[in-house]
Formats: C-alpha cells, sequence, structure tokens
C-alpha cells in the first residue's frame, strides 16, 4: 500500500528528531505529512521568522524537496510551473503579509493560467493579532484569496483541550480541500494560511490525520445536458468545434476529438491570440484529421466556415468573445467546458443551448461511444480542403525575405527541442512569441507548450525553473523578451542553486516593440523613450555574472540572405551548447528593432473594432 493511504500507519510524518510514539503533532508537521500524502513533491520558499517552523518539517519529511527561491514572487511562480505538467506538484510557502503582497502578481497569474499549485502563508501569531500592523495586514487573506477562488486561514488553537480533536480535524480536512481544489479541473492556486503560533505548537492527533482524503470529482456522464449535445450533434449537417488551448491540457483530448470530428464530419479551429501572449500550445492535423487550425477572423474563408457552420460547440472556452476571435455566427451552440462560469461571462449561450460541464476528453469520448452505439456511419467532412491553409493569413505580410529570416530562427529553436525526448516550451514574450506562432508547424510534434494568459511579464523564468526542477524527466526551453528578462533575472539564482536544465531565449530587439507598434497606431508616431531597452545592458553578461553560461549572437532580419544564414547557423550552434549543459543557460538573441522586420505580428485593435470591416484594414 503506497505510504501516505489512509490505511497506512506510516504516514510520512517528519518525526526524524521527533518521538513517534508522541501521541500530538505540531500544525507544522501536520502540513508536511498532509502536503506528501496529497502528492506535493517539490516546495519554493523565501521564508521568514513565520515560516521557520513549516520549513524544518518540509525539509525532513521524505518526498519533499524544499528550495529556497530566492523571493516570494519567484517561489509562488516557480510552484506553479512545478504544477503545469501535474498539478498539484508544487507549493510554495510565502511570508505574510509582505511576502504574500509581492507574491500577488503570481498567484494571479497562476489562477489565469489555470496552474494548480498550493500557497501556504505563514502569519503572525494568534496573539499578535489585535496589534496588526506592523507584524502583517488585517484582511490579508481575503484580499488576496480573490486572485485564487480558495483561501482558508487557520483559526487560534482552541485554549480548551475537549475542543482541540474538533478544531484539528477542522484544520485536516481544510488543507486536504485545498489540495483536492488544486488538483482538481479546472486547476487554480489555493491559498492556507496558518499563524505561527498554530504552525509551532503541539496540538494536532495523529489520529485526525487517518482520515480518508477526498476523492476525485468525476464528470457526470449522466446529465441531460450531455444527451441534449448528442442530439445537437446528430441532427446538425455542418458542425464546427473551436476550443481554446486550455482544453490540451487534458490528457486524451486530441483522440477524442479526432474520433468524435470524424464521426461527425466537423470542422475543427482553434482560438489564436493576437496580442500580448501570443504563444500557446496547438492541436495538429496528424493528431486531430479535421483540423483547420488557428482561427482567423483576417481569412474570408473561415468567416465563410463560420457562417456556414450550423452547430458552433466551444471546448474549454476561456476567451471567446468578440474581441478575440471576431463575431460569432448565429447559428445554434453548445459548450463543454470545466468552469461553466467562463462560458457564460462571453454571452454567446442561448438558454436553451447545452452546456456540459466537465472533463472535456471525457465528454467528446462519451458523446463519440453514443455515436458509435447508434450505428450511424461516419460523415465525410463538409467544409472544403483550403479552409485548411487559410490559418496564416493576414492584415499585412513582411518582406519575404524578413519572414524567411523569421523563419529559420524560429526552425533553430525548433531543431534543438526536438532532439528532445520530452520537450517543453515556456513563452514569456510577446513579440517574438508571435513570430514563432507564426511556424508553429516547424515545431516537434508532441511539443508541451506553455504560455502566460495572466500576461505577468516576467513570469516565464520561474515558471520554467519550477517545470525543470519539479519535472526532472522533461527537459525545457524558455523564451523571454527582453523586458520578462529584466522583470525576472533574479530567479536565476534559483535556476542556479537547483541547477534546473533550462535553456532560457531571451529575444533582445532595443525595446518594446508591441507598445510602439500599439502606441503608433493610436495616438501616432513619436519619439517614445520610455519604451527604450537599458542602454548597454547586455543580457548575456547578466546571466554570466549569476553563474549561467551563455551566448549571444545578432542575427541581421532584413539583410541579405548570406549574412542571416550565418548569423542563424552561429545561432543554432549556440543553442547545441547551451543544451549541452547540465544546467541552466541562456542565449540572447539580438534582433532588430525596426518594424518592417516585426510586421505582421501583434494586432493593434480587437476584433470587434473590426467587424465593421472584413478586411481588417480598419
Amino acid at each position: 500500500m503506497p505510504s501516505g493511504s489512509a490505511q497506512d500507519t506510516r504516514l510520512p510524518l517528519p518525526d526524524a528528531t521527533d518521538d513517534p510514539t508522541t501521541p500530538l503533532l505540531t500544525g507544522a508537521q501536520a502540513v508536511a505529512a498532509l502536503l506528501a500524502e496529497g502528492g506535493v513533491r517539490n516546495v519554493f520558499v523565501y521564508a521568514g521568522t513565520s515560516e521557520l517552523a513549516l520549513c524544518d518539517a518540509l525539509h525532513h519529511t521524505d518526498g519533499i524537496h524544499l528550495s529556497n527561491g530566492r523571493g516570494d514572487k519567484e517561489s509562488a511562480f516557480m510552484a506553479a510551473g512545478a504544477s503545469l505538467t501535474r498539478p498539484g506538484r508544487g507549493a510554495a510557502v510565502l511570508h505574510g503579509a509582505r511576502g504574500l503582497t509581492n507574491a500577488a502578481g503570481a498567484v494571479a497569474d497562476a489562477r489565469r493560467s489555470e496552474a494548480g499549485a498550493l500557497f501556504l502563508v505563514g502569519l503572525p501569531s494568534s496573539g499578535s493579532v489585535r496589534f496588526l500592523p506592523p507584524h502583517g495586514e488585517h484582511g490579508l487573506l481575503d484580499g488576496i484569496g480573490r486572485f485564487a477562488d480558495w483561501s482558508w486561514q487557520a483559526p487560534a488553537v482552541p485554549e480548551r483541550p475537549e475542543e482541540r480533536r474538533a478544531a484539528a480535524e477542522r484544520f485536516v480536512e481544510r488543507l486536504r480541500a485545498a489540495l483536492a481544489f488544486c488538483t482538481s479541473p479546472p486547476h487554480r492556486p489555493a491559498i492556507f494560511g496558518i499563524p505561527q503560533d498554530v504552525a509551532e505548537s503541539r496540538w494536532i492527533p495523529r489520529e485526525a490525520l487517518r482520515t480518508a482524503p477526498p476523492g476525485t470529482p468525476s464528470t457526470d456522464l449522466r446529465q441531460p445536458a450531455l444527451q441534449a449535445l448528442l442530439e445537437e450533434l446528430r441532427q446538425s449537417r455542418r458542425p464546427l468545434f473551436l476550443l481554446d488551448d486550455y482544453a490540451l491540457h487534458h490528457a486524451g483530448l486530441r483522440p477524442a476529438l479526432d474520433r468524435l470530428s470524424t464521426l461527425t464530419g466537423a470542422a475543427v479551429l482553434q482560438v489564436r491570440y493576437r496580442r500580448g501572449p501570443m504563444l500557446f500550445e496547438r492541436l495538429r492535423s496528424e493528431e486531430v484529421a479535421n483540423f483547420a487550425g488557428w482561427l482567423n477572423p483576417f481569412s474570408a474563408v473561415h468567416r465563410a466556415l463560420l457562417a456556414a457552420c450550423d452547430l458552433l460547440v466551444t471546448v474549454e472556452d476561456r476567451n471567446i468573445y468578440e474581441r478575440v476571435v471576431g463575431p460569432l455566427p448565429g447559428c445554434r451552440k453548445a459548450a463543454v467546458n470545466t468552469d461553466p462560469a467562463k462560458v457564460l461571462k462571453n454571452e454567446y449561450l442561448g438558454d436553451d443551448e447545452p452546456l456540459v460541464v466537465g472533463d472535456p476528453s471525457q465528454v467528446l469520448a462519451e458523446l463519440a461511444d453514443r455515436l458509435d452505439a447508434l450505428q450511424e456511419p461516419p460523415r465525410t467532412p463538409w467544409f472544403p480542403d483550403e479552409a485548411l491553409t487559410e490559418h496564416l493569413r493576414g492584415p499585412e505580410r513582411a518582406d519575404a525575405a524578413v519572414e524567411d529570416g523569421r523563419r529559420a530562427v524560429a526552425r533553430a529553436l525548433a531543431a534543438t527541442l526536438a532532439s528532445w525526448e520530452r520537450p517543453v516550451l515556456v513563452d514569456d514574450s510577446q513579440m517574438f512569441g508571435g513570430l514563432l506562432s507564426e511556424h508553429y508547424d516547424d515545431f516537434p510534434s508532441g511539443l508541451r507548450v506553455f504560455g502566460g494568459h495572466g500576461a505577468f511579464v516576467g513570469g516565464g523564468l520561474a515558471y520554467a525553473t519550477g517545470l525543470a526542477v519539479g519535472d526532472r524527466d522533461a527537459r525545457v526551453m524558455c523564451t523571454l523578451g527582453d523586458q520578462a528578462f529584466t522583470n525576472s533575472f533574479q530567479g536565476l539564482v534559483a535556476a542556479v542553486q537547483e541547477q534546473a536544465r533550462v535553456v532560457f531565449v531571451v529575444c533582445n530587439n532595443g525595446e518594446s516593440v508591441s507598445l510602439k507598434k500599439q502606441a503608433a497606431a493610436s495616438y501616432g508616431d513619436m519619439e517614445r523613450s520610455y519604451l527604450a531597452n537599458v542602454g548597454h545592458m547586455a543580457y548575456h553578461q547578466v546571466a554570466e555574472a549569476l553563474g549561467v553560461p551563455a551566448h549571444r549572437v545578432a542575427v541581421p532580419l532584413g539583410d541579405t540572405p548570406t549574412a542571416v544564414g550565418a548569423a542563424v547557423s552561429e545561432l543554432t550552434a549556440a543553442l547545441e551548447k547551451s543544451a549541452a549543459e547540465q544546467g541552466p543557460s541562456l542565449v540572447e538573441i539580438v534582433l532588430p528593432s525596426d518594424p518592417d522586420v516585426w510586421k505582421g505580428i501583434w494586432v493593434t485593435q480587437g476584433f470587434e473594432e473590426m467587424a465593421a470591416d472584413p478586411e481588417g484594414t480598419a
């Protein structure tokens, strides 16, 4: 029986320095035991006085690796990163109140990107509460907890012994509930607050930990909405599935979608983000035969495809509204989603249209099973072949030589990723991520991609470090914008400390090209020095000063093919050297800031503004 199960008398208690026959545990020891039981394997901390008991307990617990994240914000991002490939693997211990307030952006970003990490917050002792501040802040968890959707603060240990058993059981139940929240889709962070005296006091009976943990919630495959969606699919002749990249976090989604779309003849499109963070994981036609690429509102063919469909089914919608995808068709609609509120906020479902709540992999597989049971023959795809090649059409195109150079840069990164057994790409760039998304088909099949849905510029470096530490079998590349690196290079200290195998690729194009393009479109051309990089700052030298092997390569996009080819060869060699390192490494790619080099990347208007101009020239 695995250690940590409800019937196991050998719970992984941190009792190396305590008599295991002692009937009472400290709050910190109980926390450490429950985290190990719940599958947490990596905890990141930038400790203050309130957290030392927690850190000691975690440090002496088998199966848990405690790392100094070198900052509260960085620790929170690393915990979220460790939980990307397996929710709940990572946790962070944050100092209350300054540490948690410093990490608030990371908590919010983890929620938006749906990273299921537990954030333990060390709070001042219960007896200090009436003197706050300076030791903490009143209502701290109530405020920051709004960024997490789940939070709880442990009360003081009851003075009366007869009340302590119930309080201990409540403490254990709440911590298990927090862990279950992190590991149940949609995966999101949870905040669990522990006053210092609650962590240090010996007050929790060992028996309180022997109760069974909660089971994993399952998708209700008998809900009426699922049968209603089946009937909609049977009656439809031109169905179309539109999914958000969140759907690809669910194991089994691809084969289930391929099977169902083949049975129904449905077209499959995926939401594409065209400003802010733009690089996210995407389907491939070899995985889903009817996949027609990114939804492209600039394409007349894709607009016609939407107009012609008679049933639109969204899958794990988070941001399917007009500003992002353009006008939706007036046909019947349905949704499959783990978070129904995210669908309803986008205001396209009618009261009589099905909303199936649950794991989309299970729902789509069940729908396919029911169609198979009806023995209806698979339908021929109803959409034209030309729809399969329209996903890259845009409102503007760069010079052919520039586009060739951009693709060569993307292929250099793709070649490195293809040489790894389990490649993962974490993106924290904007224009560079947009450049790479243009050439997604050049990247290897099986690549996992995690982008920053929370748009926290500077979170990717710590995300990637946490992922590499938490999932040692994965091989990680992190693409960063220059501004993102400036906002996050403190995290390199932890990457060096943990020997995290991450190749950091920093795109240095001299300034915030995206914001300059946006500002010029909105307010006209003028000098904007506040958007420029720091003069003479060499990102590779910053990395080298922190002990990270680094290279710098300038690629003169827009120059002669010979010059660009030589630079890309140098870039390929630098990436190969970096990938051979046993710890972190960094490659700084210097690209021009010339707007012509970045033409076609970053849309300056939302699609609701373009609705009156179908060619996107408004």
